[in-house]
């Protein structure tokens, strides 16, 4: 078999609109023809095995069954059609053989088969979530070895892009796929194709009646695919957490399997790892690899215990919620090894992250007006002016020595520029922010419970420096990760806008580490400044 390189055809994707900045990547895949049953639904649906079962037990009439399942009979009447149709129940109502095989395993036979292409991982052997019926080629121009310009659409209405090949590093011959893989990847591709279609991944393989029908028409077949990825947030001075998606051209969405994907091949390639570190301004050990190399049982697991805390308001603001995820397995671990652990240090990190997202979002959210005298270039009390935010807000007014050093051009450019600004300056503009804002102001909301807020932020950020950020590793104790584990839970509701945790109470859903169960008490919430390092 042929091996990848120069010669090996591009497949054109059928989906190039993207918004943000995009990094182009050329993936290394093999791609196979195969003939395979088209299977639009993984499962009977509950109207179809109430009226098979009530078929098995000897029920033949209509208005019986809607009588037993407490439905209308003109729905009893299509669904035992659709059952004809599908040869479950022959002309008398009875239960055939393949009706029987279906009601035992919940599986439906596919009605139509389908000849198609499959697109094979080289490196792991996985199949894409993704067929087409005729695939066409890319016209690829090979500068480099790691560079490659690709005309994407048609002559008259040319895109041109610049993608860097993924070499298949360690590649020499992969295993054709399952039929069992086919067959889910072949739905899943075409399901995907929908305008509202949704590929996920099947909890369970297809039976035998059914992949019995696959077959490979060729081997496979070295092809590269342009795969893009998409940063909505690329600023090569901003600090904040930028994260990536990873779209498949074949539907034009964000893909989790890609991403993973993706993320596999970075610590695995150092030519792709400095080109996403370049495309997103940082290193690729963030947020993003964090995430992904985590067990999916235990995102799950926490996934659960963060909706239960904070509703599932959560999910939808994805940097927040890994993040959150991040800090929960952490201070899961930190409970069971004590103080003075590498993973107190994970915490405070990930929890300053969070507060970095968080504090960045809300004053860009909710800027003070223009007006404000603290924005005011002649004010001529400046520092007495941040102490009075902090009276209007309910916190002591020394809170704001925290930030009084700052000046007030700092101000005025964190406030236009929130992404950008360093933690004092942040700081302030938070401050300022919540003091102009509304009862429902998360800062304000935040202060009700943390008066010495900006104490706690500062000592937090000074934490995460010698905790984690940087090469000098000081021993924190168990009590600073507590701080900052709940600091980040009440921060987060305020944000989100719901009911902020009481963090004195257990929480419902049990927490476990990577098979481990970590105590379910909470640590009491913290009155006033997180605790100093002993």
């Amino acid at each position: 078999m042929a091996g990848f390189g120069v010669d090996s055809p591009v497949v054109l994707p059928d989906h190039v609109r993207y918004r943000g900045d995009q990094l182009w990547l050329l993936w290394p895949a093999l791609r196979y023809r195969v003939v395979a049953p088209l299977v639009h639904e993984e499962r009977l649906n509950v109207f179809q095995s109430a009226v098979l079962g009530l078929a098995r037990s000897g029920y033949r009439e209509v208005g019986e069954m809607a009588a037993l399942l407490g439905l209308q009979g003109d729905l009893v009447e299509m669904v035992r059609s659709d059952l004809r149709a599908l040869s479950y129940l022959d002309r008398y109502g009875a239960v055939t053989g393949t009706g029987l095989q279906a009601l035992r395993d919940g599986f439906p036979d596919p009605t139509r088969t389908i000849t198609t292409y499959v697109y094979q991982d080289a490196t792991t052997g996985s199949l894409w979530p993704a067929s087409t019926l005729q695939p066409r080629l890319a016209q690829a121009d090979w500068r480099a070895r790691h560079q490659v310009s690709l005309q994407l659409r048609t002559a008259g209405a040319p895109l041109r892009v610049t993608a860097f090949p993924v070499p298949p590093e360690g590649w020499t011959d992969t295993d054709p796929p399952s039929h069992e893989e086919v067959v889910e990847a072949v739905s899943r591709g075409e399901r995907a194709k929908q305008a509202r279609g949704r590929a996920r991944r099947w909890d369970r393989a297809a039976p035998e009646r059914v992949v019995s029908r696959v077959a490979l028409m060729t081997s496979g077949v070295p092809v590269w695919i342009p795969v893009p990825l998409v940063s909505h947030q690329h600023d090569a001075a901003s600090t904040e957490t930028v994260s990536w998606d990873a779209f498949s051209p074949f539907t034009g969405r964000s893909s989790t399997y890609l991403r993973r994907l993706v993320a596999t091949r970075l610590q695995q390639v150092p030519a792709l790892r400095e080109q996403v570190e370049r495309f997103v301004g940082r290193r690729s050990e963030a947020v993003v690899l964090e995430y992904d190399r985590l067990d999916i049982a235990l995102r799950r697991r926490i996934g659960e215990l963060l909706e239960d805390r904070f509703t599932g308001l959560v999910r939808e603001h994805r940097d927040l919620f890994e993040l959150l995820t991040l800090l929960e397995r952490d201070i899961g671990r930190a409970r069971l090894a004590g103080d003075g652990c590498t993973e107190l240090g994970d915490a405070v990190r990930n929890a300053w992250r969070l507060h970095e997202v968080v504090l960045r979002d809300i004053v860009a959210r909710h800027p003070p007006p223009a007006n404000a005298p603290e924005l005011d270039r002649s004010l001529s009390q400046f520092s007495g002016q941040l102490g009075r935010c902090c009276r209007r807000l309910g916190m002591p007014f020394g809170e704001h020595l925290r930030v009084s050093r700052i000046k007030p051009d700092d101000l005025r450019n964190a406030v236009r520029r929130p992404e950008r600004a360093n933690t004092p300056a942040l700081l302030a503009a938070v401050l300022v922010s919540g003091a102009h804002g509304g009862p429902d102001h998360p800062v304000r909301r935040l202060a009700e419970v943390r008066p010495n807020l900006l104490t706690e932020l500062t000592r937090l950020s000074a934490d995460r420096n010698r905790g984690g950020a940087h090469a000098e590793v000081v021993p924190l104790n168990l009590d600073t990760g507590e701080a900052a584990w709940g600091l980040a839970q009440h921060t987060s509701a305020a944000y989100l806008g719901v009911a902020l945790p009481d963090l004195s109470r257990p929480p419902r859903k049990d927490n476990h580490t990577h098979g481990e169960e970590a105590p379910v008490a909470a640590a009491p919430q913290p009155r006033g400044p997180v605790p100093a390092p002993r």
